[in-house]
């Protein structure tokens, strides 16, 4: 009887262990599999895009078939009406990673746009951050890096 106490009680322990985990979720845009950052929810998701959003001014875009001219990338967004904030190279996880930073007023709010564009052999991709926190830490090496939710993709990305 003292034995099927403790597998009862093994089994009700197993179960309430499972039931606190949180399951990530992960998105899938060819070639490239990745971790959804925490508190964000996919709004669309294409072949060649995943789009995830937090709020009305925190949003995440994943974008593949990105091309390699980051001088044409950045001087499109310009003619849009974004002015250009920082720009620099980023070597994080032995990915070297072109940072292209905007701001834009929309609306009476200042939102900032961080392209963290990859050029890869496997296909380039860009991490687009939008928010409104115009000091958000871009150096995704620090240890306050975790706030910035390009750290969960390029920490999880992988190629099928």
């Amino acid at each position: 009887m003292k034995f099927n106490a403790k597998i009862l009680l093994l089994i009700t322990l197993v179960f309430v262990a499972s039931v606190g985990v949180a399951v990530a979720e992960d998105a899938t845009v060819a070639p490239y599999t990745f971790t959804i950052p925490d508190g964000y929810t996919v709004a669309t998701s294409t072949d060649t895009t995943c789009a995830m959003q937090k709020d009305n001014i925190h949003a995440v875009s994943f974008a593949t078939e990105v091309g390699d001219d980051l001088e044409a990338a950045k001087q499109t967004f310009i003619a849009q009406g974004q002015t250009l904030v920082d720009e620099k190279e980023i070597t994080y996880n032995d990915m070297t990673i072109n940072l292209q930073a905007f701001s834009v007023d929309q609306g009476g709010t200042t939102l900032y746009s961080y392209n963290y564009v990859m050029l890869s052999e496997d296909g380039n991709f860009v991490v687009t951050v939008v928010t409104d926190d115009g000091e958000l830490n871009t150096d995704l090496n620090t240890a306050n890096a975790e706030d910035n939710p390009a750290v969960t993709i390029f920490d999880t990305i992988q190629v099928n």
